[in-house]
Protein backbone atom coordinates (compact mmCIF):
# COMPACT_ATOMS: atom_id res chain seq x y z
CA UNK A 1 0.00 0.00 0.00
CA UNK A 2 1.08 3.69 -0.68
CA UNK A 3 1.93 6.73 1.47
CA UNK A 4 0.20 9.86 0.42
CA UNK A 5 3.69 10.85 0.29
CA UNK A 6 4.58 8.00 -1.97
CA UNK A 7 1.48 8.69 -4.54
CA UNK A 8 2.40 12.12 -4.79
CA UNK A 9 5.91 11.29 -5.99
CA UNK A 10 4.68 8.56 -8.00
CA UNK A 11 1.93 10.69 -9.64
CA UNK A 12 4.36 13.75 -10.38
CA UNK A 13 1.37 16.33 -10.04
CA UNK A 14 -1.73 17.47 -7.87
CA UNK A 15 -4.19 18.85 -10.02
CA UNK A 16 -7.15 20.39 -7.68
CA UNK A 17 -9.75 22.22 -9.77
CA UNK A 18 -13.65 23.03 -9.18
CA UNK A 19 -16.60 25.11 -10.19
CA UNK A 20 -19.42 26.38 -7.89
CA UNK A 21 -21.28 29.50 -7.34
CA UNK A 22 -20.29 31.69 -4.70
CA UNK A 23 -22.04 32.01 -1.77
CA UNK A 24 -21.46 34.39 0.31
CA UNK A 25 -20.94 33.50 4.10
CA UNK A 26 -24.40 34.30 5.85
CA UNK A 27 -22.44 35.81 9.32
CA UNK A 28 -19.52 37.96 7.35
CA UNK A 29 -21.95 41.10 7.74
CA UNK A 30 -22.26 40.54 11.45
CA UNK A 31 -18.65 38.46 12.20
CA UNK A 32 -17.22 41.97 13.43
CA UNK A 33 -20.01 43.65 15.28
CA UNK A 34 -20.55 43.39 18.50
CA UNK A 35 -24.10 45.23 19.82
CA UNK A 36 -25.81 45.46 22.92
CA UNK A 37 -27.42 42.83 22.20
CA UNK A 38 -29.75 41.33 24.35
CA UNK A 39 -29.33 37.44 22.67
CA UNK A 40 -32.25 35.58 23.30
CA UNK A 41 -32.64 31.83 22.72
CA UNK A 42 -34.46 31.35 19.46
CA UNK A 43 -37.54 29.40 20.02
CA UNK A 44 -37.31 25.92 18.37
CA UNK A 45 -41.39 26.03 18.62
CA UNK A 46 -41.66 28.81 16.23
CA UNK A 47 -41.20 27.97 12.28
CA UNK A 48 -39.26 31.27 11.78
CA UNK A 49 -36.39 30.26 13.95
CA UNK A 50 -35.25 27.83 11.38
CA UNK A 51 -36.15 29.11 7.82
CA UNK A 52 -36.03 32.68 6.49
CA UNK A 53 -37.68 32.95 2.73
CA UNK A 54 -36.05 35.77 0.67
CA UNK A 55 -37.52 38.20 -1.77
CA UNK A 56 -35.20 37.16 -4.26
CA UNK A 57 -36.78 33.39 -3.74
CA UNK A 58 -33.81 31.96 -1.98
CA UNK A 59 -33.80 30.76 1.47
CA UNK A 60 -31.80 30.77 4.36
CA UNK A 61 -32.02 27.45 7.27
CA UNK A 62 -30.49 28.16 10.45
CA UNK A 63 -29.55 25.13 12.52
CA UNK A 64 -28.30 24.44 15.62
CA UNK A 65 -25.26 22.13 14.67
CA UNK A 66 -21.76 22.95 13.40
CA UNK A 67 -19.68 21.33 10.66
CA UNK A 68 -16.37 20.01 11.44
CA UNK A 69 -14.93 19.13 8.07
CA UNK A 70 -17.41 15.86 7.33
CA UNK A 71 -19.69 17.98 5.25
CA UNK A 72 -22.81 17.87 7.44
CA UNK A 73 -23.80 21.88 6.38
CA UNK A 74 -24.55 20.44 3.01
CA UNK A 75 -26.53 17.10 4.42
CA UNK A 76 -28.43 19.56 5.78
CA UNK A 77 -28.83 22.10 3.09
CA UNK A 78 -29.82 19.01 0.88
CA UNK A 79 -32.57 17.44 3.43
CA UNK A 80 -34.27 20.79 3.92
CA UNK A 81 -34.04 22.09 0.22
CA UNK A 82 -35.58 18.57 -0.66
CA UNK A 83 -38.53 18.78 2.00
CA UNK A 84 -39.17 22.68 1.21
CA UNK A 85 -39.32 21.94 -2.72
CA UNK A 86 -36.30 24.73 -3.79
CA UNK A 87 -33.12 24.16 -5.61
CA UNK A 88 -30.47 23.66 -3.45
CA UNK A 89 -28.53 26.22 -4.83
CA UNK A 90 -31.15 28.95 -3.90
CA UNK A 91 -30.29 27.95 -0.46
CA UNK A 92 -27.94 29.16 2.36
CA UNK A 93 -26.94 27.63 6.04
CA UNK A 94 -26.72 29.29 9.00
CA UNK A 95 -25.03 26.84 11.44
CA UNK A 96 -23.89 27.05 15.57
CA UNK A 97 -24.48 30.96 16.32
CA UNK A 98 -26.33 31.02 19.16
CA UNK A 99 -27.99 34.52 18.89
CA UNK A 100 -29.71 33.02 15.45
CA UNK A 101 -29.74 29.31 15.32
CA UNK A 102 -31.86 27.02 18.03
CA UNK A 103 -30.22 24.88 21.00
CA UNK A 104 -29.41 21.75 18.93
CA UNK A 105 -26.45 20.87 21.09
CA UNK A 106 -23.64 21.76 19.03
CA UNK A 107 -21.47 18.91 17.33
CA UNK A 108 -20.12 15.41 18.62
CA UNK A 109 -20.52 11.74 18.30
CA UNK A 110 -21.04 11.91 14.12
CA UNK A 111 -24.74 11.19 14.17
CA UNK A 112 -26.16 14.65 13.32
CA UNK A 113 -27.68 13.83 10.16
CA UNK A 114 -29.14 10.69 11.72
CA UNK A 115 -30.20 12.41 14.65
CA UNK A 116 -30.80 16.04 14.03
CA UNK A 117 -31.92 15.68 10.40
CA UNK A 118 -35.09 14.57 11.46
CA UNK A 119 -36.79 17.67 12.88
CA UNK A 120 -35.06 19.89 9.79
CA UNK A 121 -36.80 17.94 7.42
CA UNK A 122 -39.82 18.00 9.32
CA UNK A 123 -39.73 22.17 9.53
CA UNK A 124 -39.09 22.07 6.52
CA UNK A 125 -41.81 20.12 5.34
CA UNK A 126 -44.03 22.48 7.66
CA UNK A 127 -42.93 25.06 5.80
CA UNK A 128 -43.67 24.15 2.72
CA UNK A 129 -47.39 22.80 3.67
CA UNK A 130 -47.50 26.83 4.99
CA UNK A 131 -46.89 28.14 1.84
CA UNK A 132 -49.19 25.71 -0.22
CA UNK A 133 -52.23 26.91 1.93
CA UNK A 134 -51.18 30.52 1.01
CA UNK A 135 -51.13 30.19 -2.31
CA UNK A 136 -54.15 28.08 -1.78
CA UNK A 137 -56.37 31.27 -0.62
CA UNK A 138 -54.56 33.11 -3.47
CA UNK A 139 -55.74 31.19 -6.50
CA UNK A 140 -58.68 30.01 -4.18
CA UNK A 141 -58.09 26.56 -5.42
CA UNK A 142 -57.47 23.36 -3.15
CA UNK A 143 -54.36 22.43 -2.20
CA UNK A 144 -54.33 19.34 -4.26
CA UNK A 145 -55.01 21.31 -7.12
CA UNK A 146 -51.52 22.88 -7.12
CA UNK A 147 -47.98 21.25 -8.11
CA UNK A 148 -44.73 22.92 -6.51
CA UNK A 149 -41.47 22.92 -7.93
CA UNK A 150 -38.39 24.77 -7.40
CA UNK A 151 -39.80 27.00 -4.92
CA UNK A 152 -42.76 28.10 -7.38
CA UNK A 153 -46.29 27.27 -6.71
CA UNK A 154 -48.86 26.70 -10.22
CA UNK A 155 -52.46 25.67 -10.73
CA UNK A 156 -52.28 22.18 -12.09
CA UNK A 157 -54.80 22.91 -14.63
CA UNK A 158 -53.52 26.22 -15.69
CA UNK A 159 -49.99 26.15 -14.95
CA UNK A 160 -49.30 30.43 -16.09
CA UNK A 161 -51.23 30.96 -12.78
CA UNK A 162 -48.19 30.89 -10.72
CA UNK A 163 -46.13 32.41 -7.57
CA UNK A 164 -43.15 31.96 -6.58
CA UNK A 165 -42.52 31.84 -2.23
CA UNK A 166 -40.50 35.03 -2.40
CA UNK A 167 -43.77 36.57 -3.64
CA UNK A 168 -45.86 35.02 -0.86
CA UNK A 169 -43.84 35.56 2.03
CA UNK A 170 -40.39 36.77 1.03
CA UNK A 171 -38.84 39.36 3.74
CA UNK A 172 -41.34 38.76 6.15
CA UNK A 173 -42.32 35.83 8.72
CA UNK A 174 -44.54 32.73 8.99
CA UNK A 175 -45.42 32.96 12.52
CA UNK A 176 -46.35 29.65 12.99
CA UNK A 177 -45.86 27.63 15.84
CA UNK A 178 -44.55 23.84 15.85
CA UNK A 179 -45.42 21.65 18.76
CA UNK A 180 -42.56 19.05 20.44
CA UNK A 181 -41.15 18.47 23.93
CA UNK A 182 -37.72 18.73 22.65
CA UNK A 183 -35.83 20.31 19.82
CA UNK A 184 -35.39 16.61 18.29
CA UNK A 185 -39.00 16.48 18.45
CA UNK A 186 -40.16 19.35 16.92
CA UNK A 187 -42.54 18.87 14.30
CA UNK A 188 -45.30 20.53 12.60
CA UNK A 189 -48.68 19.41 11.10
CA UNK A 190 -47.00 18.32 7.92
CA UNK A 191 -45.26 15.08 7.05
CA UNK A 192 -41.51 14.32 5.47
CA UNK A 193 -42.18 13.04 2.10
CA UNK A 194 -41.26 9.15 1.81
CA UNK A 195 -37.66 8.20 0.04
CA UNK A 196 -39.66 7.82 -3.60
CA UNK A 197 -39.77 11.31 -3.45
CA UNK A 198 -36.41 12.93 -2.36
CA UNK A 199 -34.50 14.25 -5.76
CA UNK A 200 -31.64 15.97 -4.00
CA UNK A 201 -31.13 13.75 -1.00
CA UNK A 202 -28.92 10.80 -2.22
CA UNK A 203 -27.00 13.04 -5.33
CA UNK A 204 -23.54 13.63 -5.08
CA UNK A 205 -23.41 17.13 -4.74
CA UNK A 206 -20.14 19.36 -4.18
CA UNK A 207 -19.63 20.78 -0.46
CA UNK A 208 -20.69 24.55 -0.57
CA UNK A 209 -17.94 24.78 1.84
CA UNK A 210 -14.64 23.66 -0.15
CA UNK A 211 -14.17 26.02 -2.99
CA UNK A 212 -13.74 29.28 -0.64
CA UNK A 213 -11.47 26.73 1.70
CA UNK A 214 -9.50 25.95 -1.78
CA UNK A 215 -8.64 29.11 -3.02
CA UNK A 216 -8.13 31.09 0.48
CA UNK A 217 -11.32 33.37 0.55
CA UNK A 218 -12.99 31.76 3.26
CA UNK A 219 -12.87 33.90 6.39
CA UNK A 220 -12.13 31.78 8.82
CA UNK A 221 -12.58 32.26 12.81
CA UNK A 222 -8.66 33.38 13.41
CA UNK A 223 -9.41 36.06 10.66
CA UNK A 224 -12.13 37.95 12.57
CA UNK A 225 -10.19 41.66 14.07
CA UNK A 226 -12.77 43.47 15.81
CA UNK A 227 -11.35 47.39 16.41
CA UNK A 228 -9.26 47.67 19.21
CA UNK A 229 -8.47 43.93 18.83
CA UNK A 230 -5.38 42.92 20.90
CA UNK A 231 -3.42 39.61 21.34
CA UNK A 232 -2.86 37.68 24.46
CA UNK A 233 -0.95 34.02 24.51
CA UNK A 234 -0.94 31.92 27.24
CA UNK A 235 1.73 30.21 29.94
CA UNK A 236 1.47 27.11 30.35
CA UNK A 237 2.82 24.71 33.58
CA UNK A 238 6.01 23.09 33.07
CA UNK A 239 4.47 19.91 34.49
CA UNK A 240 0.78 18.48 34.86
CA UNK A 241 -0.38 19.19 38.56
CA UNK A 242 1.92 21.83 38.94
CA UNK A 243 0.58 24.85 40.71
CA UNK A 244 1.00 28.37 40.00
CA UNK A 245 2.42 30.49 42.97
CA UNK A 246 3.99 33.70 42.00
CA UNK A 247 3.58 36.09 39.36
CA UNK A 248 6.83 38.34 37.97
CA UNK A 249 4.97 41.20 36.27
CA UNK A 250 8.11 43.11 36.29
CA UNK A 251 9.99 40.92 33.56
CA UNK A 252 7.77 41.93 30.68
CA UNK A 253 6.57 45.17 32.08
CA UNK A 254 8.85 47.33 29.87
CA UNK A 255 8.40 45.02 26.56
CA UNK A 256 7.00 46.24 23.64
CA UNK A 257 3.32 46.80 23.24
CA UNK A 258 2.89 45.59 26.93
CA UNK A 259 -0.30 45.60 28.45
CA UNK A 260 -1.27 43.67 31.10
CA UNK A 261 -0.63 39.74 32.60
CA UNK A 262 -3.92 38.32 33.40
CA UNK A 263 -3.65 35.34 35.90
CA UNK A 264 -6.61 33.29 37.67
CA UNK A 265 -5.72 30.25 39.45
CA UNK A 266 -3.22 28.29 37.36
CA UNK A 267 -4.49 30.23 34.00
CA UNK A 268 -1.82 33.09 33.29
CA UNK A 269 -1.86 34.97 29.56
CA UNK A 270 0.21 38.08 28.91
CA UNK A 271 -2.18 40.83 26.37
CA UNK A 272 -0.05 42.80 24.38
CA UNK A 273 -1.04 44.89 21.12
CA UNK A 274 0.93 42.89 18.21
CA UNK A 275 0.65 39.44 18.25
CA UNK A 276 4.28 38.75 17.83
CA UNK A 277 4.76 40.89 20.46
CA UNK A 278 2.41 38.63 22.99
CA UNK A 279 4.64 35.31 22.04
CA UNK A 280 7.74 37.43 23.12
CA UNK A 281 6.07 38.33 26.47
CA UNK A 282 5.19 34.94 26.85
CA UNK A 283 8.37 33.39 26.78
CA UNK A 284 9.66 36.30 28.92
CA UNK A 285 7.48 36.20 31.78
CA UNK A 286 9.17 34.76 34.92
CA UNK A 287 6.65 32.60 36.46
CA UNK A 288 7.18 30.36 39.78
CA UNK A 289 5.47 27.21 39.98
CA UNK A 290 4.86 24.33 43.33
CA UNK A 291 5.70 21.05 41.27
CA UNK A 292 2.81 18.25 42.65
CA UNK A 293 4.77 16.03 45.75
CA UNK A 294 3.70 12.42 43.40
CA UNK A 295 3.22 12.90 39.26
CA UNK A 296 -0.71 12.52 38.44
CA UNK A 297 0.12 9.34 36.63
CA UNK A 298 2.42 6.67 36.61
CA UNK A 299 4.78 6.36 33.33
CA UNK A 300 3.49 5.41 30.00
CA UNK A 301 5.21 2.06 30.60
CA UNK A 302 3.31 1.59 33.51
CA UNK A 303 0.03 3.69 33.41
CA UNK A 304 -1.92 0.54 32.60
CA UNK A 305 -0.83 -1.75 34.66
CA UNK A 306 -1.63 1.20 37.15
CA UNK A 307 -5.24 1.18 35.88
CA UNK A 308 -5.83 -2.14 36.60
CA UNK A 309 -4.76 -2.25 40.27
CA UNK A 310 -6.06 0.97 41.50
CA UNK A 311 -8.96 1.21 43.42
CA UNK A 312 -11.80 3.14 41.26
CA UNK A 313 -12.51 6.63 42.74
CA UNK A 314 -16.36 6.03 40.75
CA UNK A 315 -18.08 3.57 39.18
CA UNK A 316 -20.86 3.37 36.57
CA UNK A 317 -23.50 1.02 37.40
CA UNK A 318 -23.23 -2.13 35.38
CA UNK A 319 -25.33 -3.32 32.79
CA UNK A 320 -26.67 -6.64 33.41
CA UNK A 321 -28.73 -8.63 30.92
CA UNK A 322 -29.97 -12.48 31.37
CA UNK A 323 -27.60 -14.31 33.93
CA UNK A 324 -23.80 -14.09 33.19
CA UNK A 325 -22.40 -15.46 35.93
CA UNK A 326 -24.59 -18.88 35.41
CA UNK A 327 -23.63 -18.74 31.63
CA UNK A 328 -19.98 -18.26 31.95
CA UNK A 329 -20.30 -21.29 34.33
CA UNK A 330 -21.71 -23.60 31.94
CA UNK A 331 -19.29 -21.95 28.85
CA UNK A 332 -17.92 -24.90 27.17
CA UNK A 333 -14.42 -22.35 26.67
CA UNK A 334 -14.03 -18.78 27.61
CA UNK A 335 -12.02 -16.48 25.93
CA UNK A 336 -10.25 -13.54 28.10
CA UNK A 337 -8.55 -11.14 26.41
CA UNK A 338 -6.80 -7.44 27.61
CA UNK A 339 -6.60 -4.19 25.31
CA UNK A 340 -4.69 -1.40 26.56
CA UNK A 341 -5.42 2.38 24.86
CA UNK A 342 -3.19 5.17 25.51
CA UNK A 343 -3.83 8.70 25.42
CA UNK A 344 -4.50 10.38 22.81
CA UNK A 345 -3.99 13.77 21.77
CA UNK A 346 -6.42 15.04 19.05
CA UNK A 347 -3.31 16.73 16.78
CA UNK A 348 -5.53 19.45 14.99
CA UNK A 349 -4.42 20.82 11.63
CA UNK A 350 -4.44 24.15 13.55
CA UNK A 351 -4.17 25.35 17.54
CA UNK A 352 -6.99 26.41 19.52
CA UNK A 353 -7.75 30.09 18.95
CA UNK A 354 -11.03 32.24 19.73
CA UNK A 355 -11.70 36.09 19.91
CA UNK A 356 -14.05 37.47 22.59
CA UNK A 357 -15.32 41.26 22.07
CA UNK A 358 -16.86 42.69 25.50
CA UNK A 359 -18.07 45.91 23.47
CA UNK A 360 -21.58 47.38 24.58
CA UNK A 361 -22.10 45.67 28.08
CA UNK A 362 -21.87 41.94 26.36
CA UNK A 363 -19.92 39.45 25.07
CA UNK A 364 -19.31 38.27 21.74
CA UNK A 365 -16.92 35.02 21.10
CA UNK A 366 -15.80 34.25 17.47
CA UNK A 367 -14.83 30.39 17.33
CA UNK A 368 -15.04 27.43 15.57
CA UNK A 369 -16.15 25.57 18.99
CA UNK A 370 -18.42 22.28 18.25
CA UNK A 371 -20.67 23.00 21.43
CA UNK A 372 -21.23 26.94 21.11
CA UNK A 373 -24.12 26.57 23.00
CA UNK A 374 -21.96 25.07 25.56
CA UNK A 375 -19.38 27.66 25.59
CA UNK A 376 -22.19 30.11 26.43
CA UNK A 377 -23.67 28.90 28.99
CA UNK A 378 -20.66 28.41 30.78
CA UNK A 379 -19.03 31.91 30.17
CA UNK A 380 -22.19 33.36 30.99
CA UNK A 381 -21.86 31.76 34.67
CA UNK A 382 -18.15 31.78 34.99
CA UNK A 383 -17.78 35.64 34.49
CA UNK A 384 -21.07 36.34 36.08
CA UNK A 385 -22.64 37.61 32.72
CA UNK A 386 -26.55 36.98 32.23
CA UNK A 387 -26.90 34.37 29.77
CA UNK A 388 -28.56 36.60 27.41
CA UNK A 389 -25.66 39.09 26.67
CA UNK A 390 -23.48 36.60 25.62
CA UNK A 391 -23.12 34.89 22.34
CA UNK A 392 -21.00 32.69 20.53
CA UNK A 393 -20.92 33.42 16.65
CA UNK A 394 -19.63 29.70 15.50
CA UNK A 395 -17.10 30.16 12.28
CA UNK A 396 -14.96 27.90 10.47
CA UNK A 397 -11.71 26.11 11.67
CA UNK A 398 -8.76 23.66 11.32
CA UNK A 399 -10.16 21.74 14.10
CA UNK A 400 -12.51 19.01 14.76
CA UNK A 401 -12.98 15.50 15.92
CA UNK A 402 -13.70 16.11 19.99
CA UNK A 403 -10.86 18.93 20.33
CA UNK A 404 -13.10 22.50 19.83
CA UNK A 405 -15.72 20.69 22.16
CA UNK A 406 -13.09 21.63 25.31
CA UNK A 407 -14.35 25.24 24.85
CA UNK A 408 -10.79 26.63 26.45
CA UNK A 409 -10.02 29.20 23.63
CA UNK A 410 -13.05 30.56 23.90
CA UNK A 411 -13.49 30.56 27.35
CA UNK A 412 -9.99 31.69 27.84
CA UNK A 413 -10.53 34.76 25.17
CA UNK A 414 -13.83 35.44 27.13
CA UNK A 415 -12.21 36.06 30.73
CA UNK A 416 -9.44 37.99 29.52
CA UNK A 417 -11.29 40.37 27.40
CA UNK A 418 -13.77 40.75 30.49
CA UNK A 419 -10.73 41.70 32.62
CA UNK A 420 -8.73 44.19 30.22
CA UNK A 421 -11.80 45.41 28.72
CA UNK A 422 -11.32 45.13 25.21
CA UNK A 423 -11.54 42.71 22.08
CA UNK A 424 -8.84 39.92 22.17
CA UNK A 425 -8.02 37.48 20.15
CA UNK A 426 -6.51 33.97 22.13
CA UNK A 427 -4.40 32.11 20.50
CA UNK A 428 -2.17 28.71 21.19
CA UNK A 429 1.21 27.85 19.56
CA UNK A 430 1.37 24.54 18.15
CA UNK A 431 4.11 23.39 20.90
CA UNK A 432 0.88 24.02 23.69
CA UNK A 433 -1.00 22.46 21.83
CA UNK A 434 0.99 19.67 21.04
CA UNK A 435 1.58 18.83 24.76
CA UNK A 436 -1.75 20.63 26.59
CA UNK A 437 -5.34 19.97 24.68
CA UNK A 438 -7.53 17.88 25.66
CA UNK A 439 -6.61 14.25 24.96
CA UNK A 440 -8.86 11.16 24.26
CA UNK A 441 -8.57 8.96 27.92
CA UNK A 442 -6.30 6.23 28.57
CA UNK A 443 -8.22 3.17 28.80
CA UNK A 444 -7.63 -0.70 30.07
CA UNK A 445 -10.48 -2.88 28.72
CA UNK A 446 -10.74 -6.43 29.68
CA UNK A 447 -13.76 -8.70 27.82
CA UNK A 448 -14.37 -12.08 28.73
CA UNK A 449 -16.80 -14.11 26.17
CA UNK A 450 -18.55 -17.56 26.65
CA UNK A 451 -19.17 -20.17 23.97
CA UNK A 452 -20.96 -23.68 24.06
CA UNK A 453 -19.84 -26.70 22.35
CA UNK A 454 -21.35 -25.02 19.17
CA UNK A 455 -18.76 -21.99 19.40
CA UNK A 456 -22.05 -20.33 19.53
CA UNK A 457 -21.59 -17.02 21.84
CA UNK A 458 -23.43 -17.63 25.18
CA UNK A 459 -21.91 -14.86 27.38
CA UNK A 460 -20.17 -11.94 27.56
CA UNK A 461 -18.60 -9.31 29.92
CA UNK A 462 -17.18 -5.60 29.35
CA UNK A 463 -15.23 -3.91 31.87
CA UNK A 464 -13.38 -0.47 31.11
CA UNK A 465 -10.80 1.92 33.22
CA UNK A 466 -10.57 4.81 32.35
CA UNK A 467 -7.78 7.07 33.43
CA UNK A 468 -9.38 10.15 35.47
CA UNK A 469 -6.99 13.88 34.63
CA UNK A 470 -9.81 16.31 35.95
CA UNK A 471 -8.15 16.84 38.82
CA UNK A 472 -5.44 18.62 37.04
CA UNK A 473 -6.26 21.98 37.39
Amino acid sequence: MSSRREFLKISGTLVVSFSAARIAAPLEAVAQTAGAGPYPDPDFRQLDSWIAIHEDNTATFSVGKTDCGQGTGTAFRQMMSDELDIAYDKTTCIMGSTDVTVDQGGSGGSDAIQTDGWPMRRVAAEARRVLMEMASTRFGVPVDALAVSAAVISVKADPSRRVSYGELIGGRKFHVALTGENINATTGVAKVKPVQELKIVGQSLQRYDIPAKVDGSLKWAVDVKPSGMVHARNVKPPVAGARLVGVDESSVRNLPGFIKVVSKGNYVAVVCEREEQAIDAARQLKLKWEKPATAPFPSSEDLHTYMRSATPTSSANPTIVGAPDTAFAGAAKVVEAEYDIPFQGHTAFGPAHATADPSNGQMTIYSNDMKSYGMRAGVASFLGIPRDRVRVVWMEGPQGYGRTAADDAGFEAAYVAKEIGRPVRVQWMRNEETAWDTKAPAFACTLRGGLDAQGNLVAFDYLARAADYNHLG
